[in-house]
């Protein structure tokens, strides 16, 4: 035991960490509660005054800087007659004595101790012995008096005599509803309990006189309830010096005639009309002696005053005395918080250790009365000692079964059961008792965290994102060892968090490693996890049920319990307990039993039992109002019980001190000094709900909470079943978490009652309730920190939704940017989604509410790493919204708003316009995690989340675009396709280097393969060899023989044609390329590898069950011909036919008569689906298979239909053949058609054809045409495949098609055309339906790396695309003049307006197209140069022409760079002959090409081309060449080229540069910069100047300052002249090795960061270095340029748009002057338009009129807001008007031809019911 006591705090870490639950150390308490210990009277004025002005500040100090609760229990405040009346008021106090001890931080215990002892109350036990000894030497009619009011109680152990209730003889004592009876029975009680005090008192003197009673023996019957308080807090308490304090107050010359006052101050003897000289002797022990000795003195603060006989103590006589006491009371409590914190173990900081100690409590506790289950623990000890059983172990049953009981125990018998040689690790959480608990990422990081630390793994690597996470938790499992073997104990799985679905479980591992166990419990029937695991976990004997305890086991427990209490039961009442175990025994029941029983005495006589656990409950309900009032215990527990996370006991307090119902209940008869509700009233009502409330960890701060599921129905259903209350009990929450109350009087009322009898002047009165601010941050000045405050921002929104105060819910949550950034800052994004999710759950339909939820969901990946962003990710997205219609989103404005004056703050850079995927319209999420193109999508079973691949597997959550999961095969190739098995438990693809991979996916297992040829050809496996590596090219020796059974078709080696498909079966899947199938079984094992006659096409496993025992049959689609496949044909001729696959490892098998299987008897009793049939083009098959839509040659290009028939009429008739059979056929067509879709009800039927497609009605076999906008057609080009991307939306709405990058939509009743979406920068790859239930979703995958999801409901909500090049931006030139970006990508130079982002035309010369290699723009905006295939063009912009093409060149020489002089009538061109390394400077007068002059020199052989320059003013031409060897920089005139020198490079330490910049004050100095440093040189006068140490060449315009910026992370500002360090913007962090890219704003204010590994632009101000933005783009950033002006940072992406950010920097008034101007101005121009146009039709789109705003803006006005020339726009409106028309009258044209047409006549067959086919009419 000593060793353990010097035990070092990192001896108790790893103690913990391992799960050892010996000698646990208490938890870290983050309550600092104090129990003040007074007389009821003398110390009324001081503690009031603590009330009103000391405990407030002391409660704003503790949760301010330290984030502590503070709370008082003073229990001498607002007693009530209930106390009096139970006398339990001194047991209480006890109670809550010791509660302070365990649970405060610092100070639990303050006693004020003046010249009065106190009240004395009767002992509400006595022991039986003495108290017949009392009743022995007393008088008769004492000792009946004594008798009358004294019953023994034969349930206690040892038997005791129990002062009765005051109630049970003064029947009125509490009855308020008859006043005067009332007073009478409590003056009758008063005199009474005189009476009985004097009784005892002298019957105990007497037995001291008598030698049977010791002195002590005497004081128990003779003590204050103040020296019993002492005792306990200061007299037995351990460290009291840092605990307890005593403040002594001596008034001098206490008047003592003065009864009315004196009695106050000091004992008297009424009686004798003198001072009670007995009880000033105790007290002078106490007060002068006892604590002196247990206390220091610098604990003890004496105070000595004068008396007043204006009452004893007066405030104003006493100010001084007063104000010092409330001082000194503060600086004292402080004083003790401040040591109490300083001398915390530093583990009580460590999060980490906390959590782990958490819950290891709650194991101990949950066994303390653990009785019985010996067969649970029976199987759980054999499921731990087994090696076979590698999967988690599932106990399940209803709530309060006892399942977290039976995991704990087992939890704690572990090392027992292992013995001391071994040394497990034991993972103990009992799930939703800690926020680290109740949702899955912080449950997953906290497992791995003390895994890591238990088996010395970094700490560090525990990933941030979840898939990582999940994936990560699994590796480490591999960690246990068999001498530190690992235990998982998950409880109450059911009370995780939906978030991030972790109702799947698919953070779950299902096959444990060796020495790793896994036990978890759940509810039954809840989130449907149990057929989860059922799915899941392969072993019936790792789920148990749990049963309730039975009679019996109850009935034990029971007795234990009693025992433990020191109770027992009477005949009657055990028959009684008997009888109600018989009908339920769950544990939770037998815990509600026991706390009813216990409290029986044995003369009880109204006894009974409830049957069920929620009459239990509501009986405890009943009879706790019974006790305490049914308006208080309503309340208190309807705000519990209303909460979200629970409440604090502090906040139950201020919530019940500011309910007026509760206070006029309590403040009937009396007034109080403080309109608050006395602590004592809910401490009894707590005592009397014991267990029940459990103490848990919310937001940062202790709270209490139901614990059983049973509690919050019962309670709910009985407080707050009527609506009108309960929307007062969450109004009453929400304005306590908006702080309505603080530091505010709340008016009240009186009854006029109350008028009458306090003698009021007025009915109303107003006070402050005490009760804390409630801001959203709090700031400490002292060292800058910031909190946040949880619980306003966990609770507000939730109990705003509930109290309909949906104004205040906007306002001050959902659309106010402090609320949403404060949340974000301190938890998951995802708990911000939710309260968007619960106001839509109430508000469905809310437009704003959808738009900024969306919005934060389009946003996940970024502010789930960064809530900085939240500032351009809002105004990004919803900014169209503003201008379309102010008024109807008037909070999206706001919001707005708010982040562009309160959010700059946070993030500088602000979009200048909407620069991301706008919500509202069809686009939901953009899932962005795949590192590659995505080939293959697939929905899981109920559809909740979505599987991919590209060089991984990744599962997404769809309902939140979360990452799930993500399961890397570690391949080298890219994966090619995706199949998944029916049941979804795993999938197959295959890479582009034919690995094929097998993937479990709920377990997240991979299994990778090589491709199957006859020189890798495995053995078939059996039992004996299933772990024998699969492409082991020796087969064992005793499986050589069976290698034939496999390898019945040779394939050689070399053939190497690509992997083209997959198809996976519940069983088997089978792989194919051109001529090759693969048939393996899931496990990996080959079954059988053939080559085909022709081309493959297809092939599906069906599921035939007349061989689903022998092997799989295979449905093969295949060319009919060999053919190439970009042969062109008239016709693509088809077979469909079906084969079997035995599997041979399970035919060898016998038959329960014991004759043996061949494969030929299997071949005989194989019944194929269906006979072949030759087809062409196309073909689809129904779900069952019944029938077959597809041309045949007699039919040409007409649909035809055949039904699969059963035909008894072959050769052996007793085994019937299946054929196709003739049905009829569909709508005339002469299309050639390119595939076939089905909708999911299979009542319509989609044609692929060349100009779009044809829709069938298949009830009725009619078409429709569904036209492509001009200019898109459908190509079928390579491989022949059957798949197209194209479906039906849910109800068969909409016709939805996904052609290279856009989606394209029609009405599929009307056939007309709808929209087309620009989703993707690259080719689909995919594209899917999710219909279930309320759902109507696309899902597109793309070249792009993306998955897009699309809510078809939206889809006549116009979105707002974000135009963009088709390739990343390679270039970007910009003209703040002019408003517009250059932008150049490979194979597109466009003109970018500045205003809204949009494209105003793109430059090319050729019509066919062109590719760019570089590109300059005038500063003006007026002239741009480019590239276009290697030949020059100068560009007139206005005009969009070009002004001079030069000549093409040829491909080996290349244009390397442009630059205009400062005048812009020239441009400098520089050309690069690759063959000849000869470079070429032309100078060229803009506009018509004119050369002035050209200068070549050559490259130095293996020197890559430098970029020249031209000095900063314009005077010198700067290369870099070779002369004679020696490295020079020429120098040339700019105007004329003429020659003027060279510049050696021969200064100290050079080395090969990386590029060459002007400086700019001195128009003769250029920089070198290479890869250590920047060296200046004067070009004029030939000097080396200095180097300067890692600069990059960045510097500020008077050249002081420059930047050092390396790849691998950091930030500083260098002075150039020194080389020294002038400031650290980004400390050097281990960042990765990256592409940087920095600017410095033309003004110098402003030094810009881009970081490509981060994506994250970051804006510094260079006056104090202080970060102003940290932006992350959604894109990678490929070119990056600062505006002439300096107010903007304009970005070129990777996926080809560009974004304009302001830089709002909120220190610069004309920085935030001038986003507030380009708003106002963006308002102006569409404030304009809306006026000129008239009001839009209702029916017209939000984008539509947001779109004719922007036309307005580029159009209507110039950039300085005047409007253009009325006649041109007059012009324009008339061409547009005209273009109008036309394309109405074409559309109307086109309608007509597309009707529905041809004469059908209806052909059914007599067993046809279910369907009617059409049958061309012959004419």
């Amino acid at each position: 035991m000593e060793d353990k006591a010097e035990e070092t705090e990192e001896e108790i870490l790893n103690r913990i960490f391992i799960g050892d639950f010996y000698n646990l150390p208490s938890i870290a308490s983050k309550i600092v509660r104090i129990f003040t210990s007074s007389t009821f009277t003398d110390t009324a004025v001081e503690r009031n005054l603590l009330m009103e002005t000391v405990y407030p500040k002391l409660k704003e100090y503790c949760r301010e800087q330290h984030g502590l609760e503070f709370q008082v229990v003073d229990m001498r405040w607002g007693v009530r007659d209930e106390s009096t009346d139970d006398h339990k008021t001194t047991e209480l106090c006890m109670q809550e004595i010791d509660n302070c001890q365990r649970l405060s931080l610092g100070p639990n215990f303050v006693v004020f101790l003046g010249q009065k002892y106190g009240y004395r109350p009767l002992p509400t036990r006595i022991l039986d012995t003495e108290f017949n000894m009392i009743v022995d030497i007393l008088e008769e009619s004492d000792a009946k008096l004594l008798m009358l009011w004294y019953k023994l109680d034969a349930n206690s152990v040892p038997n005791v005599f129990v002062l009765q209730p005051v109630s049970s003889i003064y029947k009125n004592f509490t009855n308020k509803a008859q006043k005067q009876l009332m007073e009478e029975d409590q003056s009758a009680w008063w005199k009474t309990m005189g009476q009985l005090c004097t009784i005892i008192r002298k019957g105990a003197a007497k037995l001291v006189e008598a030698k049977k009673f010791t002195l002590d023996d005497n004081h128990r019957y003779n003590w204050s309830v103040t020296e019993q308080e002492v005792v306990r807090g200061v007299l037995n308490s351990k460290d009291n010096a840092d605990h307890t304090l005593a403040f002594i107050r001596e008034i001098k010359n206490i008047n003592i005639k003065l009864f009315s006052y004196s009695a106050k101050f000091i004992d008297i003897n009424f009686a004798a009309r003198k001072i009670d000289e007995e009880a000033q002797n105790m007290l002078s022990r106490l007060r002068d002696v006892k604590v002196p000795e247990r206390l220091i003195s610098s604990n003890i603060i004496p105070y000595s005053i004068a008396w007043s006989d204006n009452e004893g103590i007066n405030k104003d006589e006493h100010a001084s005395y007063l104000k010092e006491f409330c001082e000194t009371f503060y600086a004292r409590i402080i004083d003790l918080i401040e040591r109490a914190i300083s001398k915390r173990m530093k583990l009580s900081y460590n999060r980490m250790y906390s959590e782990i100690l958490h819950h290891q409590h709650f194991c101990k506790n949950f066994t303390k009365l653990f009785k019985g289950r010996d067969d649970v623990l029976e199987k759980l000890k054999i499921y731990v000692k087994s090696e076979e059983r590698n999967q988690p172990f599932v106990m399940h049953g209803p709530s309060g079964c006892g399942k977290s009981s039976i995991l704990a125990k087992c939890a704690l018998m572990i090392r027992t059961m292992l013995g001391n040689k071994i040394n497990p690790v034991i993972v103990t959480r009992f799930l939703g008792t800690t926020p680290d608990s109740s949702s899955i990422y912080p449950l997953l990081k906290s497992l791995c965290h003390q895994i890591s630390h238990n088996y010395e793994k970094p700490i560090d690597n525990i990933p941030l994102e979840l898939s990582n996470l999940t994936n990560h938790f699994k590796k480490l499992l591999e960690s246990a060892t068999s001498e530190k073997p690992l235990f998982i104990f998950l409880d109450s799985l059911d009370q995780l968090s939906s978030i991030n679905s972790a109702h799947s479980l698919s953070w779950m591992p299902v096959n444990l490693p060796k020495n790793v166990k896994i036990i978890v419990s759940t509810l039954t029937g809840y989130f449907g996890m149990i057929e989860t695991l059922n799915n899941m976990i392969e072993l019936p004997e790792n789920f148990i049920f749990v049963e309730p305890l039975g009679e019996d086991l109850a009935l034990k427990v029971i007795f234990e319990m009693l025992k433990n209490i020191k109770r027992t039961l009477s005949d009657l009442q055990l028959s009684i307990v008997k009888e109600a175990l018989n009908e339920c025994n769950s544990p939770l029941y037998v815990k509600l039993v026991f706390d009813q029983i216990s409290l029986w005495k044995s003369y009880t006589q109204e006894i009974s039992l409830a049957k069920s656990i929620d009459e239990c409950i509501l009986k405890l309900f009943e009879r706790v109002e019974n006790s305490h009032g049914k308006i208080l215990v309503s309340h208190a527990l309807a705000y519990i019980t209303a909460s979200k996370n629970g409440l604090s006991e502090a906040e139950l307090e201020d919530l019940i001190s500011l309910d007026e119902t509760v206070l006029n209940d309590i403040y009937q008869y009396h007034l109080p000094p403080i309109r608050r509700i006395p602590p004592l009233l809910w401490t009894r009502i707590r005592n009397d709900i014991p267990s029940y409330l459990s103490e848990r960890e919310a937001d940062g701060v202790s709270v209490v909470f139901w614990y059983h599921r049973q509690f919050i129905q019962v309670s709910t259903k009985r407080f707050l079943s009527n609506q009108k209350f309960k929307t007062y009990v969450h109004s009453q929450i929400a304005d306590y978490f908006m702080g309505v109350w603080a530091n505010a009087p709340k008016p009240y009322s009186y009854t006029e009652e109350q008028k009458r009898m306090f003698l009021l002047k007025s009915m109303h009165g107003e006070a402050d309730r005490k009760v804390p601010a409630q801001p959203e941050i709090f700031f400490n000045p002292n060292d800058n920190s910031v909190r946040y405050n949880g619980r306003k921002l966990s609770e507000l929104p939730f109990h705003l939704l509930r109290s309909r105060r949906i104004d205040e819910l906007y306002s001050k949550v959902l659309f106010h940017y402090k609320f949403l950034y404060a949340k974000l800052c301190c938890m998951p994004l995802n708990s911000l989604i939710a309260d968007f999710e619960d106001c839509l759950g109430t508000f469905k339909y809310d437009k704003e509410v959808i738009l900024v939820s969306d919005a934060l969901r389009l946003s996940s990946s970024v502010l789930s790493v960064s809530a900085s962003n939240l500032v351009p990710q809002i105004v990004g997205r919803l900014l169209p919204y503003i201008f379309i219609n102010s008024k109807k989103f008037s909070n999206v404005k706001t919001l707005i708003e708010e982040c562009e004056s309160d959010g700059l703050h946070d993030c500088a850079l602000v979009p200048a316009y909407n620069c991301f995927h706008v919500p509202g319209g069809p686009l939901v999420y953009s899932l962005e995690a795949h590192p590659f193109a995505v080939y293959g999508v697939c929905l899981m079973a109920d559809e909740t989340q979505l599987i991919s691949v590209s060089n991984k597997f990744i599962i997404f959550d769809l309902s939140s675009g979360d990452v799930v999961r993500v399961i890397n095969p570690q391949i080298e190739g890219i994966l090619q396709s995706l199949s998944v098995s029916s049941d979804k438990k795993y999938c197959v693809s295959f890479s582009n280097n034919d690995q094929i991979v097998i993937c479990n996916i709920i377990s997240g297992d991979i299994k990778v393969l090589n491709r199957y040829t006859a020189s890798s050809a495995p053995p078939v496996q059996t039992d004996k060899t299933k772990n024998a590596n699969l492409n082991s090219r020796k087969a064992p020796a005793k499986e050589k023989e069976k290698k034939s059974l496999i390898d019945n078709s040779m394939i050689p080696a070399e053939y190497t044609d690509s992997l083209l498909g997959s198809s996976t079966g519940l069983k088997y899947f089978v792989i194919w390329s051109k001529y090759f199938y693969y048939v393996y079984d899931k496990k990996g094992r080959i079954i059988k590898a053939d080559k085909w006659k022709y081309p493959i096409i297809e092939i599906e496993i069906v599921e035939n069950k007349s061989v689903e025992n022998y092997g799989i049959e295979l449905e093969m689609v295949t060319r009919g011909e060999d053919c190439r496949d970009d042969e062109e044909k008239e016709r693509d001729n088809l077979i469909l036919e079906y084969k079997f696959v035995p599997d041979l490892a399970k035919i060898a098998k016998k038959t329960k008569d014991g004759k043996e299987v061949s494969e030929a008897d299997v071949q005989k009793s194989y019944v194929a689906s269906c006979s072949p049939i030759e087809i062409h083009s196309c073909l689809i098959l129904t779900k069952d298979k019944k029938k077959l839509y597809t041309c045949t040659e007699i039919g040409d290009n007409t649909v035809e239909c055949f039904r699969n028939r059963i035909e008894r009429n072959g050769n052996d008739a007793k085994k019937p053949r299946a054929i196709w059979k003739y049905h009829g056929a569909l709508d005339d067509n002469y299309d050639q058609i390119i595939a076939l879709i089905l909708s999911d009800d299979e009542n319509y039927m989609l044609a692929v054809v060349m100009w779009g497609f044809k829709v069938f009605y298949l009830l009725t076999g009619q078409s429709k045409p569904l036209r492509f906008p001009p200019g898109v057609k459908n190509i079928a080009i390579g491989y022949k495949k059957l798949y197209f991307p194209a479906l039906f939306s849910k109800d068969n709405k909409y016709v939805v098609a996904g052609i290279r990058d856009n989606i394209y939509l029609w009405d599929t009743s009307y056939g007309t055309f709808l929209k087309v979406l620009d989703a993707h920068y690259g080719r689909m790859t995919n594209l899917i339906g999710s219909f279930r239930e309320q759902k109507n979703l696309v899902l597109s995958s793309s070249m792009d790396k993306t998955i897009k999801i699309w809510n078809l409901n939206n889809i006549m909500e116009e979105d707002f695309p974000l135009e963009h090049l088709e390739k990343p931006i390679e270039a970007l030139h910009v003209s703040i003049m002019a408003c517009i970006a250059l932008a150049q990508s490979r194979n597109q130079l466009a003109v970018f307006s500045l205003k809204d982002g949009k494209i105003k035309y793109q430059l090319c010369n050729n019509p066919h197209g062109a590719l760019f290699s570089c590109s300059a723009m005038s500063t003006t905006g007026t002239f741009a140069a480019s590239s276009e295939s290697n030949r020059l063009i100068i560009w007139d912009i206005e005009e969009r022409k070009p002004t001079f093409v030069g000549p093409s060149q040829p491909s080996y020489i290349q244009i390397k760079q442009f630059c205009f002089h400062q005048s812009e009538i020239n441009v400098l061109v520089s050309t690069l002959d690759n063959n000849e390394k000869l470079v070429t400077l032309t100078n060229y007068i803009i506009p018509d090409g004119e050369i002035i002059y050209s200068i070549e020199y050559n490259l130095k052989p293996g020197t890559d081309y430098k970029n020249f320059v031209v000095t900063s003013d314009d005077t010198y031409l700067v290369f870099y060449r070779n002369d004679k060897k020696t490295d020079i920089l020429a120098v040339h005139a700019a105007n004329d080229g003429s020659h003027l020198h060279n510049v050696k490079l021969h200064y100290p330490n050079y080395i090969d540069f990386k590029t060459i910049v002007p400086m700019h004050k001195n128009g003769q100095h250029v920089a070198i910069i290479d890869s250590e440093k920047g060296s200046i040189l004067n070009v004029k006068d030939k000097k080396f100047v200095r180097s300067i140490a890692k600069w990059n060449g960045r510097a500020t315009k008077d050249d002081k300052y420059g930047l050092y910026a390396p790849t691998r992370g950091g930030l500083e500002v260098l002075d150039l002249k020194s080389g020294s360090k002038v400031k650290i913007l980004i400390p050097k962090i281990a960042e990765g090795v990256f592409d940087v890219d920095t600017i410095i704003t033309e003004n110098d204010n402003h030094v810009i960061y881009y970081h490509s590994g981060r994506r994250t632009i970051r804006a510094f101000r260079l006056e104090d270095g202080k970060k102003i933005a940290d932006y992350k783009s959604t894109a990678k950033v490929r070119c990056m340029v600062c505006s002439q002006d300096s107010k903007n940072v304009i970005i070129g992406c990777e996926d080809g748009t560009i974004h304009m950010l302001i830089i709002a920097d909120p220190e610069y008034e004309e920085y935030v002057n001038y986003l507030r101007n380009w708003r106002a101005e963006q308002m102006t121009l569409f404030a304009r338009e809306a006026v000129a146009s008239p009001t839009p039709p209702d029916e017209e789109s939000s984008s539509t009129v947001f779109l004719k705003g922007l036309n307005a803006f580029t159009q209507l006005f110039d950039i300085e807001g005047n409007r253009i020339n009325e006649k041109s726009k007059t012009e324009k409106s008339k061409d547009l008007l005209h273009s109008e028309k036309n394309e109405k009258i074409n559309d109307a044209e086109s309608a007509n031809k597309d009707q529905l047409s041809g004469s059908i006549e209806l052909k059914k067959e007599d067993d046809d019911s279910d369907v009617i086919i059409p049958e061309k009419k012959l004419n």
